[in-house]
């Protein structure tokens, strides 16, 4: 009975590591190089880990800033082993890789790679300790990342509580990880586009949410976004000519703050309220998994007879040129 017990365990941990085997899984967090007494952080690395097999994979490790800028770079099948508790380590073996830098190979000369890939909390952690080209001195660069999850759906997007539109797929990057004793997630917000709005086709661009904390009325996990510094670049285009095109803070007088949900290790929903520089219209972004896809944004909610110019700007009568009153285009002479 116990050999079977055994048996099932390790066929559930095969079946999750291929299930990981269809691509090169991301990791982000905190790392630090270490050269002599020097000793370089770094709040936030990217680690690619592609497994080539059962017992093998290849690590891509960030470019490193010691001493001197350390390439990008790649170490090819390193040997892992399954043990207990959804682990993979990953025992102290030695490699060698190569970078071209302005036409120039180096090589890379490892004395030693060692980490392990906890499945059960996504986290990575890594040690590398390596010489660099002609660099004489050994460089150990150390990370703990954890697992950047791809979530894709469609999405509704309320402008002003007056219309809603969509985009039928969006991919948000998210990670869950420790920090201290807090389990804490960051988000990155992609850039989507939204077309046929009252201000023409949209583009909202890319920025990063981090360190979201359990709220436990709201059910997930929260952060208020509007004192954080974030910007992202927002472009407006109409009849061809763009009419907006910049970068753009959030309205810290304003609602600026991201929820997201989980069932079990599952992504369920983001909704991200936030209100951009002096635009008037508040935007609440809703991403749901189970959402079926929205082919164009036309649901129009109220009319509230007030008139906005194209950069959606609440203007008086005296105001002259294209307006939008009720979703609609009027010239006003």
């Amino acid at each position: 009975m116990k050999k079977f017990f055994t048996l099932i365990v390790a066929t559930l941990m095969a079946s999750s590591m291929m299930a990981h085997m269809h691509g090169a899984m991301t990791f982000a967090g905190a790392s630090s190089v270490n050269v002599l007494t020097q000793n370089t952080g770094n709040a936030c690395d990217t680690v690619r880990f592609e497994m080539a097999s059962t017992s093998a994979g290849n690590i891509t490790l960030p470019v490193m800033q010691g001493m001197a800028a350390i390439p990008s770079f790649t170490i090819e099948n390193v040997a892992f082993s399954k043990g207990e508790n959804h682990v993979i380590s990953i025992a102290e073996q030695t490699f060698t890789s190569k970078v071209t830098v302005n036409g120039e190979e180096k090589n890379i000369k490892g004395s030693s790679i060692s980490g392990s890939y906890n499945m059960a909390d996504n986290s990575l952690t890594l040690k590398a300790v390596f010489k660099y080209g002609s660099m004489p001195f050994d460089l150990t660069y150390e990370v703990k990342a954890y697992y950047v999850k791809p979530v894709a759906s469609a999405i509704t997007v309320n402008v002003g509580g007056t219309f809603i539109y969509g985009n039928d797929g969006v991919t948000y990057n998210v990670r869950k990880y420790i920090d201290g004793n807090v389990e804490k997630v960051d988000v990155e917000i992609p850039t989507y586009t939204l077309d046929n709005t009252v201000m023409g086709n949209l583009t909202l661009g890319t920025y990063t949410v981090k360190g979201l904390t359990y709220d436990e009325e709201k059910g997930g996990y929260y952060r208020d976004y509007k004192n954080d510094g974030l910007e992202f670049h927002f472009t407006a285009e109409n009849n061809g000519t763009k009419t907006m095109d910049g970068q753009y803070s959030f309205n810290a007088a304003k609602d600026n703050n991201i929820l997201v949900k989980y069932d079990g290790n599952k992504v369920t929903d983001i909704v991200n309220a936030f209100q951009m520089g002096a635009m008037p219209f508040a935007i609440v972004t809703s991403f749901n998994t189970e959402a079926s896809g929205i082919s164009s944004a036309k649901i129009e909610k109220k009319s509230d007879g007030r008139m906005y110019n194209l950069n959606g700007q609440l203007v008086g009568e005296s105001y002259k040129g294209m307006v939008i009153v009720n979703g609609k285009k009027f010239i006003k002479k």
